[in-house]
């Protein structure tokens, strides 16, 4: 009798502090839902809608489960809230604040998952962050969609094994960037065929499987990074018994729907394979037993950083809303193509280049010719003034220096230092294209205020510091462009060059720029 009277407050006090520390997760995530579901329902529809991420909607359930089946060793140790979580929560919210006001979705949707492991820190503690540090990693790396910037790298990496793989078994072969051209066919790695679908996905299983089969870190370890690797070397070989089939039987096999069959039970065997493999390393389970209780003493003050959890969680959607609510700029921007020694022009451009940025304050695109009549370069030149937002952005989704993107591939991708009028420079980023009428070069930039740039991230993070600053930027995009005849690169390259050289770089802050004029709430 005397025992269980002993233990029974002990018992209490454990039960009394995880009923709280739970209690108070529970709260602080439908907190989260509420306050941002505008993010949490974007991340939904690119799940949906997106091919390449429709395993997401596997993700959250999964980490779920194995959060569920580590609860007994969650529970060994007394709850600890830790002020940490709180500094962690802040600057989540700092990040998702940015990505909303510039309307971006990655840091909004890498803030919002990541808001569940700070959630587990600030209301149960390091213990706990560290017994759930796998599926709340997994839930971090997988749920948010980050493979788009994976695509080229990927295209790049297939293009140059199935080169390689084809001149080893003695293919007559030829690379031209992403172009694979043999005695039969010209063979374009496109997007599709980067593999980046096959790689997230595997690298996702690889990861979930290594986690359960093994109880040894090195092993996980090993595997994983084989599922990694894995995926880069099937696509590849995929692509070159692709082109094989072609040269050997004929073209015709080698496309339509023979080739999406082909590709669907190549990488169904691979994962077969793979995990066939990783089941005859797999470590021997062993019963693990229910840890007993901690006899830890009560919460006490810590309490305290909970109702902090939920003012941190409501301040930035708050924050949010009330940016929203500023009237956008009333002011368009009608602009001119200016006039350019040794070249005649401006006039109409044709339309077989089609750069397409919406929402622009103003653009232009005109054509250009040189005084020897060699050479007719395109230049594209749009603006956005103020602060990003929705159907008002220079870095977004859909906007482009190039359309239908059906139409048209990417050959290669590379930087370029480009001089400009009055001795400026930029770094240009550098395209390649392949159109139905044949190869075309393009050099592009971006700007912010007199600030210029290839890089569409850095583009973000100026825009930001401007939002952030108060002041309201003003943005663009220079774009050239000139078809390519004869595959001669150095010449088109050249007259690029001389033709840049005559473009004025007008980026002052304001409204104002040569050759342009601002109509207050009128049409352009």
């Amino acid at each position: 009798m005397n025992i269980h009277l002993g233990a029974s407050p002990r018992l209490a006090i454990r039960a009394s502090a995880w009923t709280l520390a739970t209690g108070a997760f529970a709260l602080a995530v439908v907190v989260l839902l509420a306050c941002y579901w505008r993010t949490a329902w974007s991340l939904i529809g690119i799940w949906t809608h997106d091919g390449t991420y429709q395993y997401g909607f596997l993700i959250f359930p999964i980490g779920v489960w194995l959060a569920f089946g580590l609860r007994h060793q969650v529970r060994a140790n007394a709850p600890a809230p830790s002020i940490w979580g709180l500094a962690a929560i802040v600057m989540l919210v700092a990040l998702w604040y940015v990505g909303r006001i510039l309307d971006i979705n990655l840091p909004q949707h890498f803030a919002f998952v990541t808001l569940f492991p700070a959630l587990v820190l600030t209301c149960w503690g390091w213990r706990a962050l560290w017994t759930l540090k796998f599926p709340l990693a997994y839930l971090v790396v997988f749920a948010v969609p980050w493979g788009d910037s994976m695509v080229g790298p990927l295209q790049d990496i297939t293009a140059r094994f199935a080169v390689h793989a084809l001149s080893i078994t003695g293919t007559p072969v030829l690379l031209n960037g992403r172009e694979i051209i043999t005695p039969s066919a010209v063979w374009m790695v496109a997007e599709a065929c980067s593999g980046v679908k096959f790689f997230i996905a595997c690298t996702a299983l690889g990861c979930l499987f290594a986690y359960v089969m093994y109880a040894r870190g090195w092993k996980r370890v090993v595997f994983a990074l084989v599922s990694t690797i894995a995926p880069i070397i099937a696509n590849g070989l995929r692509v070159y018994f692709t082109i094989l089939i072609g040269e050997t039987f004929g073209v015709k096999y080698a496309h339509g729907t023979d080739h999406m069959i082909f590709g669907w039970q190549f990488f169904g065997t691979v994962l077969i394979v793979l995990f066939l493999v990783g089941w005859f390393f797999r470590d021997r389970l062993v019963a693990v037993e229910t840890p007993s209780a901690f006899d830890g003493p009560p919460l006490g003050g810590r309490v305290a950083v909970w109702p902090a959890v939920l003012a941190l969680l409501i301040v930035g959607p708050v924050l949010a809303a009330q940016l929203a609510t500023g009237a956008p700029p009333s002011e368009r921007l009608q602009i001119s193509a200016p006039t350019l020694a040794g070249w005649s022009g401006p006039e109409p451009a044709p339309d077989g280049w089609r750069p397409s940025f919406a929402g622009a304050t103003g653009s232009f695109k005109a054509a250009y010719r040189s005084n020897s009549g060699a050479d007719t370069v395109q230049l594209f030149h749009a603006v956005y003034l103020g602060k990003p937002r929705r159907g008002h952005d220079l870095i977004t989704y859909g906007n482009d220096v190039y359309d239908a993107p059906a139409q048209v591939q990417i050959l290669e991708s590379t930087t370029r230092r480009v001089d400009l009028a009055g001795g400026s420079r930029v770094t240009a980023r550098e395209l390649r294209l392949a159109e139905a009428q044949g190869t075309r070069l393009v050099w592009y930039w971006y700007c912010v205020d007199h600030r210029c740039t290839a890089s569409p991230v850095l583009v973000k993070l100026l825009q930001a510091w401007d939002v952030l600053r108060g002041d309201a930027p003003r943005s663009s995009v220079w774009a050239l462009s000139l078809s390519v005849a004869n595959s001669n690169m150095a010449k088109a390259r050249q007259a690029l060059q001389e033709f840049a050289q005559q473009v004025p770089l007008a980026e002052a802050r304001g409204p104002s720029v040569a050759g342009a004029h601002v109509a207050e709430g009128g049409s352009p």
